[in-house]
């Protein structure tokens, strides 16, 4: 959805050059609701007719907001270095200083102060004027042609450029020399926040090679370094401004080629409007507390309201979970005799179980043991017998074991009979050794 519609001009004595955009919820793009109209191009004519007729073609609107650049050398720009203090005193200060600052009767030219805070805390002040017999034609065509409310800037092209450095996140601070109508030449010097210096001059009068000393002098006032200050396009031996590192206007014409563009980035920067028409110096100040202060004490309401509730179910969560702790304790006093008797009942469940066993295995027992002493030979006795599951280890002496072993493995309820471990015999010709017998038909888990 379409909010606004913006329209940028730079017009020159034999040149209009122009670029509309519209602001959309998403983004910025190029667009001019004039459908018989290219949303940007340039328009050769004489000043200021070719104005004239290139608003004749547009249809005025309420939303469209119209941006006019002209050359610097149409204006006269004095700046004034003031000490940290709020904009508002600052634009106080310099209106009453008006008088000595402007070489021209206040009732002979059309005014507006272009303010910007500096890195030092301190404000910057441009005081930018013009004769009236020289913008008052230029207002009057607007009125004429129905466009006298959608104008809302009228200031040098220069501003717009700061604006278009601004946008496209130069090093700052910078120099960049302009070129003007008429063979003129301006040296603007920008912040990050806009213009702070302007000087021109017309080359076809003081003669190229003047440039150097008011060059030199920028860079001693400004503390610029001779790489510091650039040229917008190709000129003389002054260093050529290189291509931004990222591209944030790629959506817009370049503003090498059309100017029109410079003067579309002073809405698209949000930086001060200058518009000299005779109405009194304007000064947009966003104040962050008046929006913010409203949503901090509703925050805070809600905070407070919400810390209240929290404390209170907090309070409660305490107290049931004080009376859940007693009632346990009550619980765990009335279930420790029930635990002891249940330990007890486990404990007799286990032993039936073993009685149990041994009374189903007893029988087969006795029977391996009358058979193993029916099969061994005469001289041999165990010292030692362990039962677990379908396994019978036993330990004896003999005076030959291999017979032993042999006897054994001839009877029908053994499955398996191996010897375990080495076979150690004594001085008396005993040998002592270790068997592991498996029964058969014996259920592993009895």
């Amino acid at each position: 959805m379409i909010t606004k519609e913006f329209l940028g001009i730079y017009l020159e004595k034999d040149m209009l050059q122009y670029c509309g955009a519209v602001k959309a919820i998403s983004a910025w793009s190029v667009f001019l609701s004039e459908a018989a109209t290219a949303p940007s191009g340039v328009l050769q004519g004489a000043y200021p007719e070719t104005l004239r007729k290139f608003l004749m073609e547009l249809t005025p609107r309420q939303a469209r907001r119209i941006f006019l650049a002209l050359p610097r050398n149409r204006f006269f720009i004095r700046d004034m270095s003031l000490p940290p203090m709020p904009m508002e005193d600052a634009l106080s200060s310099v209106q009453s200083a008006l008088p000595m600052t402007c070489h021209l009767p206040l009732e002979d030219i059309f005014y507006d102060i272009f303010l910007c805070r500096i890195p030092d805390g301190g404000v910057n002040a441009l005081v930018i004027y013009a004769p009236r017999k020289e913008i008052q034609p230029l207002l009057d065509i607007f009125r004429e042609t129905g466009h006298e409310k959608s104008l809302s800037g009228l200031f040098p092209v220069s501003l717009g450029v700061g604006a278009w450095l601004s946008l496209q996140h130069y090093a700052m601070p910078m120099g960049l020399m302009l070129s003007s109508e008429n063979s003129g030449r301006e040296l603007a010097v920008y912040q990050n926040t806009g213009c702070i210096f302007s000087t021109a001059w017309r080359e076809s009068d003081t003669g190229a090679t003047d440039a150097a000393p008011r060059i030199a002098l920028v860079q001693s006032r400004f503390h610029l370094h001779e790489e510091g200050i650039f040229c917008l396009v190709p000129a003389g031996e002054t260093m050529l401004l290189p291509d931004p590192l990222r591209d944030g206007l790629g959506w817009l014409p370049s503003v090498r080629q059309n100017l029109g563009a410079a003067a579309l980035c002073v809405p698209v920067s949000g930086q001060q409007s200058i518009l000299l028409n005779g109405g009194p110096p304007r000064l947009t100040t966003f104040h962050l507390w008046k929006v913010f202060l409203p949503v901090v004490v509703g925050v805070a309401a809600v905070l407070a309201v919400w810390t209240i509730s929290m404390q209170h179910r907090i309070q409660h969560e305490k107290e049931v979970v004080s009376a859940l702790k007693k009632e346990t304790v009550q619980l765990r006093q009335q279930v420790q005799p029930l635990e002891k008797t249940r330990d007890s009942l486990k404990k007799m469940e286990s032993l039936f179980a073993d009685i149990d066993d041994f009374v189903k295995l007893r029988p087969r027992l006795f029977t391996c043991f009358n058979e193993i002493a029916r099969l061994i030979p005469e001289g041999t006795w165990f010292s030692r017998c362990v039962f677990q599951g379908t396994e019978l280890s036993l330990q004896g002496q003999s005076r030959d074991t291999l017979k032993v072993i042999e006897a054994l493995r001839t009877s029908g309820l053994f499955e398996q009979v191996k010897l375990v471990g080495s076979v150690n015999r004594l001085p008396t010709g005993i040998e002592q050794f270790n068997l592991s017998i498996r029964l058969k038909n014996v259920d592993a888990t009895s």
